[in-house]
């Protein structure tokens, strides 16, 4: 087979996949927040944080596309904002900053982009895909900020908890969600909202239950004692938290990211003769 016939079988292979596709570089701003233990079910609260990235997306055709983004923000969360009567005797806190890369498949519910009759220049839009997070829970002490996984305040690493491990601050998610996009020429803009289900309890550092305070101080220190357990509970003779629910083990915490994002085209093959005759040239 000569080099000029498999360059016209490739072409005509890649035809199909190659038409109208476009590849589109740019930036995203918006803000994130969490829902776990210490907040169970308020969207949007007032720890919503500042967040962004950069995304390069591949339009395999005008319907469906291919996205990769990366996002660095924060996630916090205080027991003292709640109006649960046992979280603000609890006062425990965390924040965390937010390391994500995802891979996600996007479906247009419209054409878009195209030179098809019934292309449109908007259109609303699914997402899914997978994504890989670093979530490393701090907690505050006398204007300090400590990371608590190395400190097991669930008595990681303890007598009374043989056998256990610390948690991984490193983490797969499956995000989701849906958004609207609008086409000006060269530049995109989109609006969005994703959830992130995760398959840790410990974005928070908080999932089971108290051990005793006396033995996680002498074990792992004084400094895994104070924020294990800032409530003051064990300091009032007859009471004690050890072996409560510090947390709720039977759910995964989830995050979230929503925002606006403007992309520039990069490039474009308007159909498979195109191709063909750039790859001819190249010869």
């Amino acid at each position: 087979m000569n080099r000029s016939l498999l360059i016209a079988l490739l072409g005509l292979a890649l035809g199909g996949s190659l038409k109208a596709q476009v590849n589109e570089l740019g930036l995203t701003i918006g803000g994130t927040y969490y829902l776990g233990d210490l907040n169970p079910t308020r969207h949007f609260p007032r720890d919503t944080k500042l967040a962004g990235g950069i995304i390069f997306r591949h339009n395999i055709t005008d319907r469906w596309a291919l996205r990769l983004q990366g996002l660095y923000g924060t996630l916090q969360a205080y027991d003292s904002d709640s109006k649960d009567t046992l979280q603000l005797i609890r006062d425990l806190h965390f924040r965390s900053r937010l390391f994500e890369a995802s891979l996600l498949f996007e479906v247009n519910f419209f054409k878009y982009r195209s030179k098809d009759k019934d292309s449109r220049r908007w259109t609303p839009f699914v997402f899914g895909g997978l994504c890989y997070f670093r979530a490393n829970p701090q907690a505050q002490l006398d204007d300090t900020w400590y990371e608590l996984q190395p400190l097991g305040t669930e008595g990681q690493g303890t007598t009374a908890r043989p056998g256990s491990e610390t948690y991984k601050v490193d983490q797969i998610g499956v995000p989701f969600g849906a958004g609207f996009k609008f086409n000006l020429g060269k530049v995109d803009v989109q609006l969005e909202w994703g959830m992130r289900r995760t398959g840790t309890d410990y974005i928070d550092d908080v999932s089971g239950t108290y051990v005793d305070n006396d033995l996680l101080a002498f074990e792992n220190g004084p400094l895994a004692a104070q924020l294990a357990d800032p409530s003051g509970i064990d300091e009032i003779p007859g009471l004690t938290n050890t072996d409560r629910a510090r947390g709720n083990s039977n759910t995964r915490d989830w995050y979230n990211y929503t925002g606006f994002t403007i992309t520039y085209v990069i490039s474009r093959f308007s159909d498979c003769e195109e191709q063909y005759n750039w790859m001819r040239r190249k010869r």
